[in-house]
C-alpha cells in the first residue's frame, strides 16, 4: 500500500517536470486529477520513464520507488492484465554502449525481483472447468520482454516524445502493455474429445461430445493425454443367464437382460466433479419385444445414501432403421452399465421361475413381505432348451434369423425428432 501511495503522489507531483524518472500512462489528453485513480486500476498500458546520471548505466537509488510501483502494478497476482513489457533506451550515436547497458540494469531489476534468470510473472486466471465448475487457476509465465536501443538522430520527432510532451532523450522507457495471447498463448481450453466422437462395440454405441470427458476454458495448461475408451459386451442372453444377478441395489428389484462395462484412461470418481453435465449417450439396438417391454438403462449415482444404480433418463429413439434406446451419463459413471426393468414383488413370478435352491443354475434371492426366497429366470425343458416366462422373454435379445448389422449410426446422434421418454 505503501508504494501505491508513493505511485499516485509521484505522479502526481512529477509527471509536469519531463526532466525526472516518472509513471506515466499514455493519453492523447492530459489525465485529470480526479481520473488519476481510475486511470491507475489496472491499466491496460502504462510506462516508466527512467533519468540516469551522466556516464552511469545503473539506476538511481531515488528511483526505487518508482521501480517498486511498476512491479507492483505489473507484477500483482490480482491484476486481470496479462502484460508484455519493452525496455527502450533513447540516445545518440556516440552512447549506444551505455545506452544498452541501462536497458541491461533495468532489465536485471525485474528478473531480480522474482529471483529468476528472465521476468517471471504468477497470476490468477479465470477459467471454467467441467469438473470443478467457475474457479481460478494460478499460472507462471514468462513476460515477453522486448528490449531495444534507438539512436535520436535516426527517429522522427514525434518519437521522441511521450504524450506529445514528454522528451525521451537519454532516458529508458519501460511500457507495459496487456497482451494475454503473447503471454499466455492462444490457446482457448483443453477438450477431451478434441471433436464429437463416436466409440462403438458389435451391439453399443457410445457418443461422445466435444470436452464431455473432460473441458476447461481460457487456459494456458497443457492437456491430459487423449482418453482410451474400450466397451466390454455382455449382452448375449445365454452368457448373462447361465450367471444370472440381479442390479445391485438395498431395495429394489432390478431385473437385467444384459450389461456392458465401460473402461476408460481417464476416470473420474463420482464425488470429485459436481458439475459434470450428462452429455455423454450410449445407445443399443432393441427387438420389438425389448421395446414392450420398455427397458431403461441404469447407472451409478451418488445420493444421500451412498452408491446406487439406478434408471438414467431413457428415451426410445424410432426413427432410425433399428429402434433403440438411449441414455444420457457423465464420466463419473465409466464402470458397468446395465439394461433392465424394475418391478415390485407382487411381479416377481410373472418373470420369473420359482427355483429349488438358491444353489441352481441362475438362481436369485428376493426378499418378498420379508422372507428370503430363490427363483430362477429360466428352466429347461426335456429337449434342453431355455423356457421363460412370456414377459422376461420379451425382455432378452432372442433373434431368430442371423443378424448381421444392428443398423448404421444415425447422422445426428445428438439430436433425434420423435424421441419417446420411457417411463
Amino acid at each position: 500500500m505503501r508504494r501505491l501511495v508513493v505511485l499516485f503522489f509521484l505522479f502526481a507531483t512529477l509527471s509536469a517536470a519531463g526532466q525526472n524518472s516518472e509513471l506515466l500512462i499514455p493519453s492523447e489528453k492530459p489525465i485529470k486529477p480526479k481520473d488519476l485513480l481510475k486511470a491507475w486500476t489496472n491499466p491496460e498500458e502504462f510506462s516508466l520513464k527512467l533519468q540516469f546520471n551522466e556516464n552511469d548505466s545503473a539506476y538511481r537509488e531515488v528511483d526505487l520507488d518508482l521501480l517498486d510501483s511498476a512491479y507492483t502494478i505489473a507484477f500483482n497476482r490480482n491484476n486481470p492484465r496479462f502484460y508484455t513489457m519493452s525496455i527502450e533506451a533513447y540516445g545518440d550515436a556516440y552512447n549506444q554502449d551505455i545506452m544498452r547497458a541501462r536497458v541491461e540494469s533495468v532489465y536485471r531489476y525485474f528478473t531480480m525481483r522474482g529471483h529468476e534468470i528472465v521476468p517471471v510473472r504468477y497470476a490468477y486466471n479465470p477459467i471454467h472447468c467441467s469438473c470443478h465448475g467457475d474457479t481460478v487457476e494460478l499460472i507462471r509465465y514468462e513476460v515477453p520482454t522486448d528490449k531495444q536501443v534507438y539512436d535520436c538522430a535516426e527517429l522522427p520527432s514525434s518519437r521522441l516524445l511521450f504524450n506529445n510532451t514528454i522528451n525521451l532523450k537519454g532516458t529508458v522507457l519501460v511500457t507495459f502493455r496487456h497482451n494475454p495471447v503473447e503471454c499466455v498463448g492462444g490457446s482457448s481450453g483443453c477438450y477431451i474429445p478434441s471433436q464429437d466422437s463416436s466409440i462403438r462395440a458389435y451391439y453399443t454405441q457410445l457418443i461422445l461430445k466435444k470436452g464431455s470427458i473432460y473441458s476447461v476454458d481460457n487456459t494456458k495448461d497443457s492437456c491430459p493425454p487423449p482418453v482410451q475408451i474400450s466397451i466390454e459386451e455382455h449382452l448375449d442372453y445365454q452368457q448373462v443367464l447361465n450367471k444370472y444377478f440381479l442390479v445391485p441395489h438395498r431395495r429394489q428389484i432390478i431385473l437385467p437382460i444384459g450389461y456392458v462395462v465401460l473402461h476408460s484412461s481417464f476416470n473420474r470418481k463420482p464425488d470429485e466433479c459436481p458439475t459434470l453435465t450428462d452429455s455423454i449417450f450410449i445407445r443399443f439396438p432393441v427387438t420389438e419385444g425389448q421395446m414392450e417391454s420398455r427397458l431403461r438403462v441404469f447407472a451409478k449415482k451418488l445420493g444421500s445414501k451412498g452408491m446406487e444404480y439406478k434408471p438414467l433418463a431413457t428415451k426410445m429413439i424410432k426413427n432410425g432403421p433399428v429402434p433403440m434406446i438411449q441414455a444420457a451419463l457423465n464420466p463419473t459413471q465409466f464402470d458397468t452399465i446395465f439394461i433392465a426393468k424394475r418391478i415390485n414383488e407382487d411381479e416377481v413370478s410373472k418373470y420369473l421361475y420359482p427355483a429349488d435352491s438358491p444353489t441352481e443354475q441362475g438362481a436369485v434371492t428376493i426378499k418378498i413381505d420379508g422372507e428370503e426366497r430363490s427363483f430362477k429366470p429360466f428352466r429347461m425343458n426335456n429337449k434342453g432348451e431355455y423356457e421363460f416366462r412370456k414377459l422376461f422373454r420379451n425382455m432378452l435379445r432372442i433373434i431368430e434369423e442371423d443378424e448381421e448389422s444392428v443398423g448404421p449410426i444415425i447422422d445426428n446422434p445428438f439430436q433425434n425428432d420423435g424421441d419417446e421418454e420411457i417411463e
